[in-house]
């Protein structure tokens, strides 16, 4: 039973506690309105912290994803990573693509040639970009053109959006993302417009893109219409599970040599290995084998992901 002179004595340590944590009211300050000795005043204090009246904890929001951004780099070898921290499936897109965006802009800092690809998430990313001055860098297409559903997911939508947001020049392949046969391919990637940027978003500096996740189903709206149902038993069978750029891998990182790559207008997916710094932004528990694999196969250096994505990613 708590007698009244030790409620007393609690009540005292809650005040002074209050006042000096809270209110941040010196010792001498305390000292004096309770008539006490400054040492006494101190003395309480270490009281308060040693019965757990006050309690000490040191964090941040952010902290939860930092040490996730380490595990993921220990866990896959790259650069670097950053996560988002998401409450729900509301704002991930949102918060992902700021913080993309943020790392963009670092990445971007002393770059002359960025190539950036297509998609729901990178589009959102441009769309966090701040407005900025960098005349001295060009923003390449780095996959041709759908020419369907939202535009502004679009290739060529998506890098001209983007050099508007830096300030600087950009240069469009003017090509779509997928012809009918090898020949007409080639000779698409011979028209001197098609060529040029083939070849600057294969020497960039810095590559942004998404990854495509392979499913039962295909591989997305990237190439609806174009895969048939025998195109996607095949790449199944063969252990497809995603995609950058419309160049299929396996879990291991393995390219898979497909007629779909002789007609893709993209940068080849072995030049990612060349570019300095590339860029991956993805996430959703759905895309975690294709972002494994794109991880595995040494075709991202950054990755931009959140953290129920982050958490599966580390999962054996």
């Amino acid at each position: 039973m708590t007698t009244s002179v030790e409620r007393e004595h609690l009540e005292l340590l809650l005040t002074v506690a209050r006042w000096y944590y809270l209110d941040e009211v010196s010792q001498v300050e305390i000292a004096h309105r309770i008539s006490f000795s400054r040492s006494s005043v101190s003395r309480l204090l270490t009281e308060a912290r040693r019965r757990r009246i006050v309690r000490f904890e040191v964090g941040h929001p952010m902290e939860r994803a930092m040490s996730l951004e380490a595990e993921l780099v220990s866990r896959y070898g790259i650069k670097g990573a950053r996560v988002a921290e998401t409450s729900g499936t509301a704002n991930a897109m949102s918060s992902v693509a700021a913080v993309a965006a943020e790392l963009v802009v670092e990445v971007t800092a002393d770059a002359t040639v960025v190539t950036v690809s297509n998609g729901t998430t990178v589009s959102a990313l441009v769309s966090e970009l701040p407005r900025l001055h960098r005349r001295d860098t060009c923003i390449v297409q780095m996959i041709g053109a759908l020419g369907k559903d939202n535009p502004l997911d679009d290739s060529p939508e998506v890098t001209r959006r983007m050099a508007d947001s830096l300030g600087c020049d950009f240069r469009l392949m003017p090509a779509p993302l997928l012809v009918g046969n090898q020949r007409l391919a080639s000779a698409l990637r011979r028209e001197e417009s098609v060529a040029n940027a083939l070849a600057l978003g294969s020497h960039a500096d810095v590559a942004v893109t998404g990854v495509g996740s392979f499913t039962a189903q295909g591989s997305g709206v990237i190439f609806g219409g174009w895969q048939t149902p025998e195109m996607i038993h095949d790449l199944a069978r063969r252990g497809a599970v995603g995609h950058i750029c419309g160049h299929h891998f396996t879990v291991d990182g393995l390219h898979i040599e497909h007629d779909l790559c002789h007609r893709i207008m993209a940068v080849p997916l072995e030049r990612l290995k060349d570019i300095r710094t590339v860029v991956g932004v993805a996430f959703g528990t759905a895309k975690v084998p294709a972002i494994r694999g794109a991880l595995a196969g040494g075709y991202l250096d950054l990755l931009v992901t959140d953290t129920a994505t982050a958490q599966a990613l580390l999962r054996d």
